[in-house]
């Protein structure tokens, strides 16, 4: 009797251990999307990837780049690309004409150029970057109502 007691309590013991025990979830990452509004066409992004480049300049700042490439399979080669110049991990608006970002439209390999627009950065979590975007290029395309969000690189 004494045996199956004692076998009783240890195994309420041992759920009660591995009930206890949780999983860490610090790590977790959101799910990644860009999309956009170019005319009638949706842009949405099969892979976004998120990267820093330090500009080596005299006060070393880094550009923050996001790559967003097409789900579309008629357009395989199409991508979206913005880039935050001097980015301070802070949120803000970024003016494409003033500077402070760029962004381009790939399409069919051609790439173009955004004269004008903004790269926003909303809101900045332990391990996202969420945000939006619009511009136009140099040839006349809009890209319009963009939206992202990103892992941290």
């Amino acid at each position: 009797m004494k045996k199956i007691f004692f076998s009783i309590i240890a195994l309420l013991v041992g759920c009660i251990m591995f009930c206890g025990c949780s999983k860490s979830t610090g790590n977790l990452t959101i799910n990644p999307y860009l999309t956009a509004s170019i005319g009638t066409y949706n842009f949405t992004s099969g892979t976004v990837i998120p990267s820093t480049l330090d500009t080596q300049s005299h006060d070393s700042t880094i550009a923050f780049i996001i790559t967003g490439n097409t789900v579309d399979q008629s357009t395989p080669h199409d991508k979206i690309m913005l880039s935050v110049n001097k980015y301070k991990m802070q949120t803000g608006v970024f003016s494409i004409v003033q500077g402070q970002a760029s962004g381009w439209y790939i399409h069919s390999g051609v790439t173009d150029a955004a004269a004008g627009g903004i790269v926003a950065i909303t809101h900045i979590t332990s391990n996202s970057v969420i945000g939006y975007f619009s511009f136009n290029t140099y040839s006349g395309i809009s890209v319009l109502n963009g939206a992202f969000s990103v892992a941290l690189p």
